[in-house]
């Protein structure tokens, strides 16, 4: 038998353990606790997290140390009262471990706290990306990160190890993630690269090709030649092919608010947002400039301040700026 034994140095080591089986295999457990530690799954308001929600591990019992030997702050920060004490004065240790306790009750591991990213407005824990694909079929093995390669445009990657596919592992976190919590590119390794201690080594990670060589259809128009050279300013590529996807390629709401407002000034064509989202190819928006007749525009675009340079984060800022009426006689109404 394989047991999975988990606890940390302030808590006597170990603290719980699990019995690995076959139903285990693509999930990380932490288990059931042994005797004399007890486990408890709270939000951030202190209170027991509802069965199968997550929330962070805390231990208490006899194993739990009394703090760091000189460190008072960090003590109290990590070492708090215990609410549910067994014994007067005990205390409870905040692993900054995310969990959740499914119906078998037994707890599973989800990530780290203190892995929160912050991706346009939303809080994402990438430990829980990560869990959903270990679920799926073909994934032996994998990372998700937050990556910044392009100065102000953060995005999801994840680094896998196995015979999956991007296409069909998209689809399959998109049936329980929402769409912010879908990695904007998939990158397939042989192995994922290791510190000598045997953790994930990050840096190490290789930045994504989200233009990919194999995909790449050059354009056959000049509207599909415009529209490829707006969507790598906006996407921040050396170029674009007429048959990839906006969204594949790490393209979402605000980005395509921009590329909207780039149709606009170059063809002098209206186009209401959801028309990217329902031809998400260059191909496909193509075919919805050329059906249009170029508008008699309602009013200027506002302009950016003299010696601005115009890149899609400040035309984002701009955006930013602008009333409803405008907003929505920029983007048609249909946003």
């Amino acid at each position: 038998e394989i047991h999975v034994l988990y606890g940390p140095t302030e808590a006597a080591i170990i603290c719980a353990s699990h019995r690995l089986g076959d139903e285990a295999v693509s999930r990380q457990m932490v288990g059931r606790p042994l005797g004399n530690a007890a486990l408890y799954v709270l939000e951030p308001g202190g209170s027991v997290a509802p069965a199968g929600m997550a929330g962070e591990l805390c231990l208490g019992g006899r194993s739990v140390a009394r703090g760091y030997l000189g460190r008072p702050s960090l003590t109290a920060e990590r070492f708090v009262p215990d609410p549910f004490p067994a014994a007067p004065g005990a205390r409870l240790y905040r692993t900054g471990d995310r969990v959740r306790r499914p119906a078998s009750g037994e707890l599973e591991f989800l990530g780290r706290t203190d892995r929160q990213v912050k991706i346009r407005g939303y809080r994402i824990e990438p430990g829980e990306i990560e869990a959903a694909l270990r679920r799926a079929p073909g994934v032996g093995d994998c990372a998700v990160v937050a990556r910044e390669d392009v100065p102000g445009d953060r995005r999801l990657v994840a680094y896998l190890v196995g015979e999956a596919t991007a296409e069909a592992l998209r689809d399959r976190l998109r049936q329980s993630l929402p769409e912010y919590m879908v990695p904007a590119a998939f990158v397939f390794l042989d192995a994922l690269p290791l510190t000598p201690n045997g953790k994930l080594d990050r840096k190490a990670l290789p930045a994504p090709d989200l233009a990919s060589a194999e995909k790449y259809v050059a354009p056959r128009t000049p509207v599909e030649e415009g529209l490829a050279e707006i969507w790598a300013e906006v996407l921040g590529l050396e170029r674009v092919g007429v048959e990839e996807s906006f969204f594949e390629l790490g393209g979402h709401s605000l980005l395509a608010a921009t590329v909207v407002w780039g149709v606009r000034e170059r063809f002098g064509v209206e186009l209401p947002l959801r028309a990217l989202f329902e031809g998400p190819t260059v191909a496909e928006l193509a075919r919805v400039v050329e059906e249009r007749e170029p508008a008699a525009l309602a009013g200027p675009v506002p302009e950016l301040a003299p010696g601005t340079e115009a890149s899609p984060h400040h035309l984002l800022s701009v955006l930013d700026d602008l009333s409803d009426e405008e907003l929505d006689r920029l983007l048609g109404a249909q946003t």
